[in-house]
């Protein structure tokens, strides 16, 4: 009888999850940030679940029980557009945009549309991790469980944020290009950085946002610090693969990884496009794209015009993403595109090369389609991504400092002709592929575990709200040298004091 019970039970509970309303923040965020969003607001939808999504951009279509509410003047591509990110030092922009997202973080949270929402009634709130931390002044006001989502990898603050402990001496950090085991000098590089990170994100930007948000009357007088609130969440949605993560890291149960939810398998391309492909014949045709967060005709007159001349002088076509309708000098096998379908391209069969600025999620996208890249990276971590793939032997690299004529041409056929590097992308979208669950089931499923069990606290590891000198032992490993050393020092006291007795007492005896 009592099993029958819990099952009735249990039913019931799952009838509730099924018609839950989710709220999904993004304030800040790329379009490619969104795309990742979209494969867990998509996989949602599909099980019947209610979706608000809070976003800078507005999509071409959503699911009947999506809604958008959609702020334009948080858009990161004119955020980043005011970087010189083609030249100079690479961590200009993402330090300026630590700087900045503090006041864009009130921008968003400010918004009257952003506020309306308050009035709404939600089960769970889904929370960006990138840079929303005055976000958190909703999970406070709506008193409901809330999970992380992170679209730019699980390393530095971020891993803490969500409840995971990462170790310097072996963890990949995306700032470096570090081979592992890392030297001594290394390990003290990356463990300062680390701390640095730390501190920049505890003691300068969240607490940033947090002085801000009072100061404009939008967190609650009563309300918790940010970094209380961010010990109760319920999850972290990592965009990771596990059995690809390298080095493998450990990580707890609340964790989800589910990197490559927004991939698929490619569809036909629209018809003028799929003409276009065609008349490429055996030579195929080369996919050039810096993203949806980069303006390319930003970059340097001197860039395009080699970009230009090399790609000219091939016998296959190139389609380039390019932000305006037209370009002058342009070469008649190049195409442009301000929007194109980059899975769909990826996964044709004329596709030769991938020449991609190495966004983690466009390196997913390859990695899924097996196809291998040329890396050109802009700005933040797509260097060290793309440092991993030329590592793991599917891709090379070319930075901007070192793009000729030249050398574009001779990187863009080592890897057009280079059989290991196909096999190698082809043998990883296979892993990729390899998982006892798709990614989409995987988040569904754990995002209803948390509504089911309200907000599932017996998952949520002690790490998580331990100060760092309990959670190393260092005040144990420091009390037990003391203890030793007391030890030893007694022990030679004790020593010393009997080796002069039993001096003195033979000096004593021979004297008399």
């Amino acid at each position: 009888m009592r099993w029958w019970v819990a099952a009735v039970g249990v039913a019931a509970a799952l009838q509730v999850v099924g018609a839950s309303r989710i709220l999904f923040l993004s304030p800040i965020s790329s379009k490619s940030h969104k795309n990742f969003y979209m494969g867990i607001i998509n996989a949602l939808a599909d099980r019947g679940h209610q979706i608000t999504l809070l976003t800078p951009y507005k999509a071409s279509r959503v699911k009947e029980n999506v809604q958008e509410v959609v702020l334009p003047n948080m858009d990161m591509a004119n955020v980043i557009s005011n970087f010189n990110i083609f030249t100079g030092n690479k961590m200009v922009g993402p330090l300026q945009l630590a700087v900045d997202a503090p006041y864009l973080c009130a921008d968003a949270l400010g918004d009257p549309q952003t506020q309306n929402l308050l009035k709404e009634e939600f089960d769970l709130v889904i929370m960006s991790m990138f840079f929303s931390d005055c976000f958190l002044s909703f999970v406070h006001q709506l008193k409901i469980p809330y999970a992380f989502a992170v679209p730019a990898g699980l390393f530095g603050p971020f891993a803490g944020f969500g409840g995971s402990i990462t170790f310097p001496s072996f963890a990949h950090n995306p700032l470096f290009t570090f081979k592992t085991p890392y030297s001594f000098t290394e390990r003290i590089i990356l463990s300062l950085s680390s701390l640095l990170s730390d501190v920049v994100f505890d003691y300068f930007v969240s607490h940033q946002m947090e002085s801000i948000c009072h100061q404009r009357g939008l967190c609650p007088e009563d309300m918790p610090s940010f970094s209380v609130i961010r010990q109760n969440s319920s999850l972290t949605l990592a965009t990771a693969i596990k059995t690809l993560e390298v080095p493998a890291e450990p990580s707890v149960p609340t964790t989800i990884y589910c990197g490559g939810i927004h991939c698929h398998p490619s569809n036909p391309l629209p018809k003028d496009l799929e003409d276009w492909v065609a008349g490429a014949g055996e030579d195929g045709f080369i996919f050039f794209s810096l993203g949806s967060a980069v303006i390319p005709s930003q970059m340097p007159e001197e860039h395009r015009k080699t970009l230009l001349q090399v790609f000219g002088s091939l016998k296959q076509r190139v389609l380039w993403k390019w932000d305006k309708d037209t370009m002058d000098d342009l070469p008649p096998n190049v195409r442009l595109g301000k929007w194109l379908p980059q899975q769909d391209i990826l996964g044709h069969p004329k596709m030769r090369l991938f020449i991609t600025h190495g966004g983690l999620l466009s390196t997913l996208e390859s990695m899924y389609h097996g196809v291998p890249v040329l890396g050109i990276p802009v700005f933040g971590d797509q260097q060290t991504n793309m440092f991993v793939v030329e590592k793991d032997g599917w891709g090379k690299v070319l930075h901007w400092e070192d793009l000729t004529p030249e050398t574009l041409k001779a990187k863009m056929f080592e890897v057009i002709n280079d059989e290991s590097l196909r096999k190698e992308a082809q043998w990883r979208s296979v892993l990729m592929k390899d998982q006892p669950q798709r990614p989409e089931d995987i988040a569904v499923y754990w995002v209803e575990y948390v509504m089911r069990h309200h907000g599932a606290p017996h998952l949520v590891s002690p790490v998580r709200s331990m100060p760092w000198y309990q959670l190393y032992n260092v005040d144990v490993w420091a009390t037990i040298i003391v203890v030793l050393l007391l030890l030893l020092y007694v022990s030679f006291r004790v020593f010393k004091a009997v080796c002069r007795w039993l001096f003195c007492g033979k000096k004593k005896q021979k004297h008399d």
